[in-house]
């Protein structure tokens, strides 16, 4: 993966986080996250499992302060019952990103964009 990353002129930083963080906004677990860069360009939530809580991957939002303008997160399995609920939190609440329902996949994905001075690139 290195080599297509650099090959692309990009680059990515994996680690472990286990599950273990609790926030009082959101039911289940989060992951512990440390060393975090301070602005992330793409935010890629495709856990913790669904079965951990339906509404646990709404803790995700801990990140969107990190998100540069013109950044985005994706939110897999979007079309679930309990991502649908934590898109409509999100909404409501991050109203400097611009979300969008993609549902050509089997379950569907959540496209979130932060504005650059409340505009987006693609709308």
């Amino acid at each position: 993966m290195g080599i297509w990353l650099a090959e692309h002129h990009l680059s990515a930083s994996f680690s472990h986080a286990p599950l273990n963080f609790r926030d009082q906004a959101w039911p289940g677990l989060w992951y512990a996250l440390h060393d975090l860069p301070q602005t992330i360009d793409l935010l890629v939530i495709d856990g913790p499992p669904w079965a951990i809580h339906p509404f646990t991957r709404g803790m995700a939002e801990r990140l969107f302060e990190r998100i540069a303008p013109g950044g985005l997160i994706m939110l897999d399995d979007a079309a679930r019952p309990g991502e649908r609920y934590v898109a409509r939190r999100w909404r409501k609440t991050w109203r400097d990103f611009e979300f969008k329902f993609e549902g050509k996949g089997t379950k569907g994905l959540l496209i979130g964009e932060r504005m650059i001075d409340g505009n987006n690139r693609y709308g």
